[in-house]
């Protein structure tokens, strides 16, 4: 799921410590990179080219980096998907072209760095419900990890490219906006009005486009086929369908 708004983390005179300050800003400052090359990536793509090998290959060697039992368990699924989602992709095909060989090996690391949040919550570094926490991190690490990289029809899908952009979109000023904050270099006015203007934008397009990934994993439905579903298929049916609802609650419940 995008991230949702949230208050800065504290910096207050109960705040953290100058130690952990500097980590916060590190960790800002190099979320706010990544989430930006992966822009510079996809966008390549619509401008028919490929970004720099060079560039490329930096971050390729960290996908390696996920523990091998991780990797092991991500055994690639079977091109299945259905009607509904064939038809969706070839209609938004000329409009959003496939993104993924680009900005996987950029994406994953940086998406995987965001656990860390989880970590600050539970330490004490930034002041953030943990529930909604663990419900926004783990969501997209299943999206990259569970789906994206165990279903390769995902590879070409427009929707993949549309939800990696609204994550990027999203995370670019986010981050930006907490780094500087910490820093005490002052906001510009520009940055904090697409920081919390923009993102209830790209909070419904990054969710939907989640929905729609998971759903193009799922066995064709129709006359009846939905009989011969797996249990996982009937698992990930049920988040599809309660994803819009769920999303709802988290943008305006919490």
């Amino acid at each position: 799921m995008p991230s949702k708004d949230h208050k800065l983390p504290s910096a207050r005179s109960r705040g953290p410590s100058l130690a952990v300050r500097f980590y916060l800003i590190a960790f800002n400052a190099l979320s706010t990179a990544g989430w930006t090359y992966v822009i510079y990536l996809a966008l390549a793509v619509f401008k028919g080219q490929r970004a720099s090998s060079s560039a490329y290959d930096f971050f390729r060697p960290l996908v390696s980096y996920v523990p091998t039992s991780i990797v092991a368990s991500l055994t690639p699924q079977p091109e299945t998907t259905n009607h509904f989602s064939t038809a969706l992709a070839y209609f938004l095909h000329p409009f959003f072209p496939a993104t993924y060989k680009s900005t996987f090996s950029a994406l994953a690391p940086v998406q995987s760095l965001a656990a860390l949040e989880i970590l600050h919550v539970l330490l004490g570094f930034v002041r953030l419900p943990l529930l909604t926490t663990v419900v926004q991190v783990s969501s997209r690490l299943i999206l990259v990890w569970g789906i994206v990289e165990r279903f390769p029809h995902t590879h070409s899908s427009p929707v993949y490219t549309t939800m990696i952009l609204a994550w990027a979109l999203t995370e670019v000023p986010r981050y930006a906006y907490y780094a500087l904050s910490l820093a005490g270099c002052g906001v510009p006015a520009w940055l904090t009005w697409i920081r919390y203007s923009t993102f209830y934008v790209l909070y419904p397009i990054g969710a939907g486009s989640e929905a729609l990934v998971m759903l193009s994993t799922i066995p064709e439905w129709s006359g009846g086929k939905w009989a011969v579903w797996s249990t996982e298929d009937w698992v990930k049916a049920s988040l599809v369908a309660i994803w819009a609802p769920g999303e709802f609650c988290m943008l305006f419940c919490i």
